[in-house]
Parts: structure tokens; sequence; C-alpha cells
């Protein structure tokens, strides 16, 4: 094959984008996958350009001065070079579809909705970018083939070593192709007879070629969908090539499928098959606003729709609607008796008894361990939301067999009625809360209304406050260390340190104290304790051990005390006072928290690694992170929610986990996974290069005794007489 029939190994790539931030940012990620990138700041010089390049794709900013992005596509659309360039919009403007609709009539193939996840957005590229080196080499076996035709008249050789080259090119192509032919006139897909298929078309459909050589399409695949048909004979009408991407029912695949017309009565297939990909982007959508226990919508999207309610009543006169906040009494004697997997079973059981008594237009959420919300919208009267929520209450209170144990479980519900004068939804679902409360006092199983003279809570928040400072005057809280090991090697490679409360002989567990610590502001007088206690102690580990270079000592931070002003001047002083080196120290903070305000976050980050601290981002992947942000976040380490780690089985697991720490790596990070219980996923976790964990595989939180016992096993002395 000659030279000129050689794809070139460098394909061009257009980004418009009138922020230089976003065309570095854009620039950096696309050039790591082989491309060259064309910058353009505005429509009209990417309309220049345009002219002067051959584009395997642009992409295209909506939002832009002067031209929009909208206007730019036409203008590139009404070229004769840049109608067949692939075009994808990314835009943080609405979602809705009057904009989407916009785009494609403008000329889009695909949109990115900002924040994007980094690997979807080169995932999408590279298909274009191999749909176009594909396109080429086609192109130009297609030119070496009618060469040879006009050859074979000289000689039958010619014919022969044409078709072994064209033959070569099929079977060499990572992406599925396939030739069909057609008669005369309008082109009906599933009329059209298959020429030719390569091997990689061959797995795709999941038959040899000889199942399909020489058949209809519509025999392979009958259930070809009609937009897909529509999409092949405008293809074969214009004579330009198109680009789709469609579900495929008899095959159960997603597949991005270019077409073009390489002669009289042909049409070339250029399939990816994109499934894996658009299963991923679906399970982190539902991770976004779905509860992965339940199924039902998680407390961001049962806060955004109350939000919707809230707003209807202040539109519309008469409009009714209620909120319920219903929560198992007792249920904690489930975990505590059978086991975590029993509970969730009970979970997954009163999810699906409460939609059944739910209606159709209802919101249900899961908004806590075993607690519950409802949105009961278009009411008829305030009694038909106390009907329902009696209906709910009768529904739980039947037997539940689980594991062989027949269950029987009341539940308290709090009711809400509105309209009322609320500023935000999460004071109307407290006091959904409150009134909740109140059911429960009565014994449990009942249902309870939210009245103005509740907000007595200041009491019971005043008791509560009492009780943690006496605490903290008592010292009576308490750390304990749960290990972290390397998971190549096995070595020990730090702890992260867990408050508990201690009252006598009795341990009182985070969950049960920590709320109202942040709800009185305690948490943060508790937590500077426990950051002071991690340095001394962290501090004599160093001094009496010798401890590996990557050794830390985890602690978290909550919200509150990240936003005080002197936490820097807290820990400078903390470590001061320990003559602890500032890299034995590791900071975690939720992901929840670095989104809140991420412009203050970064540069108080900034200051704490300047400090030399270390900082992780806990429970990653539970939240919603804009990935433009996490590349500016000046962060260590992302640890991996023990929620996907334990249930490596569900494949959704399997591609987030393999993402985040793909993610992680590419941006500089280390990762941590929590929640490792077997080997089969401390193994797998390894494979995938994931550098530490934690879990019960090594071993619980333990005492401050224990952990000395665990270094002296794992690490040398400094002296051994000490």
């Amino acid at each position: 094959m000659g030279k000129a029939e050689i794809a070139p190994e460098v394909i061009d790539i257009l980004v418009v984008d009138d922020e230089q931030v976003n065309l570095l940012l854009l620039s950096g990620l696309l050039r790591r996958e082989g491309v060259n990138v064309v910058c353009a700041h505005n429509g009209p010089e990417s309309i220049s350009l345009v002219a002067e390049h051959d584009f395997a794709l642009i992409l295209l900013d909506v939002m832009m001065p002067g031209m929009d992005g909208f206007t730019t596509a036409e203008r590139i659309r009404a070229t004769e070079r840049g109608r067949r360039i692939p075009l994808i919009f990314i835009t943080a403007i609405s979602k809705e579809q009057r904009h989407i609709f916009k785009g494609y009539e403008s000329g889009a193939v695909d949109y990115l909705i900002k924040p994007y996840e980094h690997e979807i957005l080169r995932n999408k590229v590279q298909v274009f970018v191999d749909m176009h080196r594909q396109r080429l080499a086609v192109q130009h076996a297609s030119e070496a083939l009618a060469k040879t035709v006009d050859e074979l008249r000289a000689s039958g050789q010619a014919l022969s070593d044409s078709r072994a080259r064209y033959q070569s090119l099929f079977t060499s192509m990572f992406n599925g192709f396939a030739l069909l032919s057609h008669e005369d006139g309008p082109l009906d897909l599933a009329q059209a007879r298959v020429v030719e298929i390569n091997p990689a078309m061959e797995q795709i459909l999941g038959r040899p070629g000889s199942d399909v050589i020489d058949r209809q399409l519509g025999a392979i695949l009958p259930n070809l969908e009609g937009y897909l048909r529509d999409f092949a004979a405008e293809v074969a009408r214009s004579g330009k090539s198109g680009l789709i991407e469609s579900y495929l029912s008899d095959i159960k695949r997603w597949l991005r499928i270019q077409a073009y017309v390489p002669g009289p009565g042909l049409l070339a297939l250029v399939a990816e098959d994109v499934t894996a990909r658009r299963k991923a982007e679906e399970t982190i959508q539902e991770r976004t606003f779905q509860d992965p226990l339940t199924g039902l919508a998680n407390r961001a999207l049962f806060l955004d729709r109350l939000t919707q309610s809230m707003e209807r009543s202040r539109r519309r006169l008469n409009y009714l609607y209620a909120v319920l906040f219903l929560d198992l009494d007792r249920f904690k004697l489930v975990n505590s008796s059978m086991g975590h997997a029993a509970g969730d079973k009970v979970l997954r059981a009163v999810a699906e008894k409460i939609k059944g008594v739910a209606r159709g237009l209802d919101t249900v959420a899961r908004s806590g361990a075993d607690e519950f919300a409802l949105i009961l919208e278009e009411l008829k009267t305030p009694g038909e939301a106390l009907r329902v929520a009696r209906r709910i209450c009768q529904e739980l209170a039947r037997p539940m067999v689980v594991d062989d144990h027949s269950l029987h479980f009341s539940a308290s519900v709090g009711v809400v009625l509105g309209p009322a004068d609320y500023a935000q939804p999460e004071e109307l679902l407290q006091d959904a809360a409150i009134a909740m409360e109140h059911a429960r006092a009565l014994g449990g199983g009942k249902v309870k209304v939210f009245k103005w003279a509740m907000r007595t809570r200041a009491q019971n928040a005043l008791s509560v406050n009492q009780s943690l400072h006496l605490a903290l005057e008592r010292d009576q809280f308490r750390l304990h260390y749960q290990p972290i090991f390397r998971l190549n090697g096995g070595g020990l490679a730090g702890f992260e340190a867990l408050i508990r409360w201690q009252v006598d002989d009795r341990l009182i567990a985070p969950v049960d104290f920590i709320p109202q610590a942040e709800q009185t502001g305690l948490i943060v007088p508790i937590g500077q304790w426990a950051l002071a206690e991690s340095c001394r102690v962290a501090a004599e580990w160093d001094r009496r051990f010798a401890l590996p270079r990557d050794f830390t000592v985890a602690v978290n931070l909550s919200a509150k005390q990240f936003a005080q002003p002197d936490l820097v001047r807290q820990l400078s002083r903390a470590l001061e006072e320990n003559h602890l080196e500032p890299g034995r120290l590791k900071l975690e903070i939720t992901e929840t928290l670095v989104m809140q305000n991420p412009e203050i976050v970064v540069h108080k980050l900034r200051s704490l690694r300047e400090m030399g601290v270390k900082v992780s981002i806990d429970d990653f992947g539970t939240g919603y992170s804009s990935l433009s942000y996490l590349r500016r976040f000046p962060i260590n380490t992302l640890k991996v929610d023990r929620s996907f780690v334990s249930d490596l089985d569900a494949f959704e697991n399997l591609i987030i986990v393999r993402t985040i720490v793909s993610l992680a790596h590419n941006l500089g990070f280390d990762v941590v996974a929590e929640g490792i219980e077997n080997e089969r996923q401390r193994d797998f976790l390894a494979e995938l290069r994931c550098e530490y964990g934690q879990g019960f595989l090594f071993s619980k939180p333990v005492r401050e005794l224990a952990a000395l016992d665990l270094l002296c096993a794992s690490c040398g002395r400094h002296d051994a007489s000490s």
C-alpha cells in the first residue's frame, strides 16, 4: 500500500471556547489521546479554521459573546467542508428539550453537559477519532479498489492483489465494518443485502460471516428501529456521511454508527460497541439522584422536587401538598441481631411497600439509614395525606419474612401540610422529622401532624448541648484507629482516626452524637480535640517507630470545622506543639463539603498543602463533583466509598471503581479503598493499581494500645530499649 493510502497518525480536532482556561483543560486532556488540538476563541475564528483543516471533530461551547454556539454551528454546516464534520456541544445551559433540540437542529451529533466526566469526554472523542481514521482508511481502500477494477482488464493478478489488501483492511479494523448493497431508488435498510463484514462486526452481531453475508439486514436484525432506517435512507439519498448512536434490541447493544456511501448502490457502516460506556454514564447519573440500596429518590432529588412543590403552591391558589417523614421503630435491632445484610433486605422491602401505597405522581425517597420521606402532590383535602400515612403504617405492620425470620415493624410518621411559609425545603423536611419524633414519643407506630409549638425541640437541643459540653469537660472522647494497608505489598501505611464517646463502660458510636454536635456547633471543639490528639499520637509513633515514608494518620474534618477562619492556625499550632512532621497528617473532607463552595475550598486547601499537610476527599463517588474543580483542588488522595467496594459483583460498581481509580491517577492522586471485606475485593483493587485499602478484611478500628501492638509487629523501633 502506498504512502497516500495510510491514514495520518495524528488527527486534528477543533475546540471552540471563549474562556482560555477551558481551552487549556480540553487541550491537556485530548493531547494525551494522540490528537492535535486546534483552538479557537470565537465563532468567526472557528469558521476560518474549518476552511483550512480536515477536522475529525468539533467541540463547541454554546455560550459565547457575539456569535453563540448555535449560530457558529449553522455557519460551519453551511460550508462545503464543515457539513461533514461531527460536532459536539459542550454547555452548562439548561438541559430542557428545547435547548437540546435547538442544538441538534444546528447540526450537533451529541451533547456534553457541564460539569462533564473527563473519562466520558475522552471516550466520546476517541470514537470520532477512530471513525475519522476508519473513514480515511476505507476511503483510500475504496480508491485503491476502484483503481484495481480499472486495471482488471489488463491483469487478473492485480484484482487478486487488491482484494487481498482490501480484505486485510477489513480484518484488522478495530471497529465493526459492514458493506451493504441496495436496489436503485430510496434505501430500505431492512432490505439491503450484506456484501462484506469484518471480524469485529461478526463479534458485535454474535454471528459468523457465513450466516450474514448475502442476507437482507432485516432478516439478521428484524427489530431495526424506524429512526435508524430513516437515518440510513438519508445518508444514501444525500451521499453525505452521518453519525448516530442507537440501541439494537436484537443484540442488546448500544452502537455508535457512522454511515457513508462508498459507491453507487452501496452503503458502508462503521460501528463501535459503546454499551459499557452507556451503562457507566447511566450509573453515574443514577448515583447522583438515586439511593443505591432501594432505588428510590435520594435526598438531593427529594429536596429538588420539594422545592418545585413549594413554588407551585406560591403560584396556584388552593394547591395542597404534604410532606411525610417516616422512620422505622427499633430498626437498629435488626442490624445488631441479624446483621447489616438482613437490614438491607428489610429496607428494600419497606421501600416497595411504601411505593405500593404512594400514588403515581408522588415522590418517595430514602432520606437516611432507616428514614423515608414522601411528597404527596395535588391533594384534594388535608385528610387525604393522613389517610396515606395511616395506610403506610398499616402496610408496614404486616409480618415481613427475611432470612426465614418473620419480622414485625412499626413506623413513626410526621406530617407537614402545605402550603406553609417556608423559605427552604430543608426546613420543611426538618419540621416533618420533628413531628415524627413526637409520634415516636407516643410509643411508635403513630402519625403526628406538625404544629409550630413543636419548636420546643430547642429544649432537646439544649439538653444534648449540655451533655456534649460535659463530655468535653470530663475528657470522655476517645480515638480508635483503623489501619490502612498497601494493597501491593501488604505493608502498614497508616491509620484513620475515628472518634468515640465513652460514658462509663459504654462506647457511643459517632452516628449517635455527631449529628447533634453538628446541629449545636459543638462539632468544632470536638473536632479540634480530635485533631490535636491525632497529632500527639502520630508524633509519639514517629519518635518510637521506624515508620515508612508514606505513613500517615488520617483525621476527618466536619464542614463546620473546615469553615473555621483560624483552621490553618489551629493546625499549625498542633503540629508545632507536638513536633510532628506535617506530611504525617492527612485531613479527610467529604466530596459534598468541597462542592458547597469550591472557590473558597480551593484557597483553604492550598494553604493546607503549603504547610505540607496531606489532603484526602472522603466517600468519593457518592456526591457530585465538578471535574473542572476537582482538577484544581490541591489534594493527594481520593477515597473510594465503601458502597462501591462492598458490592463489586455489580457490573456498574466495577465500572465506577475502575473509573475513579483511573481518574485519580490521571490527576496525580493516589487512591484508598474503604470497606474491603474479602480477598477477592482486595485482589481486584490491587489489579487496578489502587494503592491503599482499609476494611474488616484487615482490621476493625482498634484502641491506641492495639494500634501500638500492630506498629510493633509491622515497623521496627528506633530504640529497641524504649
